[in-house]
């Protein structure tokens, strides 16, 4: 679904803007999402073939999860190996919303 919905959005704005064809997505992945890199590349290869974005490149990076400390209120990227909060060393934080999946670009011609 997630693939899906990307392409979807993708494909609309390459029609609004009278593209011929998408030749990459430039895609942010949260470090705690469970989908792998090859996954979402390869749903992406499947649902584009036989439209303008078959062939795209896939630009995937990981981004990291952000957190606040309910201590503190530091915010800082979560890390699960190193849980505390790195200002006051408490352990009760918890994760700010984030997408897990964010379409930062698209390229087209």
């Amino acid at each position: 679904g997630i693939a899906q919905d990307m392409l979807r959005v993708a494909m609309d704005y390459a029609a609004k803007n009278n593209s011929q064809r998408i030749t990459a997505f430039s895609i942010e992945m949260s470090a705690a999402a469970d989908e792998s890199e090859d996954s979402l590349r390869f749903h992406f290869e499947y649902l584009s073939r036989g439209t303008i974005a078959e062939g795209a490149r896939v630009d995937i990076v990981r981004v990291s999860v952000r957190a606040s400390c309910l201590d503190c209120a530091n915010e800082f990227d979560f890390d699960t190996d190193h849980s505390a909060c790195p200002r006051c060393h408490s352990q009760r934080v918890r994760p700010l919303p984030q997408d897990e999946f964010k379409l930062t670009s698209i390229d087209v011609e």
